[in-house]
């Protein structure tokens, strides 16, 4: 369906009038970034490391604090690649009692160099994560460099 901007102007209008009509106030929403935990701010950096073996260990896992006291309604998770590459993806919702909600997980998906490749989530109702993972690597994405950061709406 397409839509022509006088069209979406109406649309719009109607919205807002309505909203006034009935005396619901319009609340636009607020988002912040979620700190990194075992590093400092909402941006992290990473170069994808190898495999894991006995004796080293991969990046592929991030770890955001959800602050506490909150109720959030959705998440964003921002990716922005430094160059082409294919990444394995996933992401979970992770809780104090040691359980984890999976919300998205990719095999090989193609990101484009300096294109932000968002993932937008909703917790499930009545549930408040205290940290969201995101695991970014695959053995095609090792040595590939990217940022990342996730933001927490209400």
């Amino acid at each position: 369906m397409s839509v022509n901007l006088f069209d979406f102007k109406l649309i719009s209008l109607s919205v807002l009038l309505m909203s006034l009509i009935s005396g619901s106030p319009i609340q636009a929403e607020t988002c912040r970034g979620l700190k990194v935990i075992g590093g400092e701010g909402t941006i992290v950096r990473k170069t994808v490391s190898p495999i894991s073996t006995l004796i080293t260990r991969n990046n592929w896992n991030t770890d955001f604090a959800v602050p506490g006291g909150r109720a959030f309604n959705r998440y964003v998770v921002t990716i922005l690649p430094e160059n082409n590459a294919n990444y394995d993806i996933k992401l979970n919702f992770k809780y104090s009692d040691n359980t984890a909600i999976e919300f998205f997980n990719q095999n090989n998906v193609a990101v484009r160099a300096k294109k932000p490749f968002k993932i937008t989530a909703e917790p499930p109702t009545q549930s408040d994560p205290f940290q969201v993972n995101v695991f970014v690597g695959g053995i095609s994405a090792i040595g590939n460099t990217y940022t990342v950061s996730v933001l927490a709406c209400q």
